[in-house]
């Protein structure tokens, strides 16, 4: 989903608003290294409402490319918090 319309949907709202109200955020993101950057592969609302709300640092977990399937397969069974 492009960066734009994802800052529309429901869910980024609710992140960004316990961000906003928290400070920070409790998942680190997911992501792989690509040559000297990070590109996140799971986290997205996350990452776009921090930079939103001008957070400096995020908590990430480095993946190797070989581990991305396995943890995207287990992101589909992780429990929704109400963030509310």
């Amino acid at each position: 989903m492009h960066p734009e319309n994802q800052r529309q949907n429901n869910l980024y709202k609710k992140v960004k608003d316990h961000i906003e109200k928290t400070g920070f955020i409790i998942n680190p993101l997911l992501v792989v290294e690509e040559e000297d950057k990070y590109k996140v592969v799971y986290g997205n609302n996350r990452y776009l409402a921090g930079v939103e709300l001008d957070l400096k640092e995020f908590p990430i977990k480095i993946l190797k490319n070989e581990e991305i399937p396995t943890i995207l397969e287990g992101a589909k069974t992780y429990v929704k918090v109400d963030l509310e």
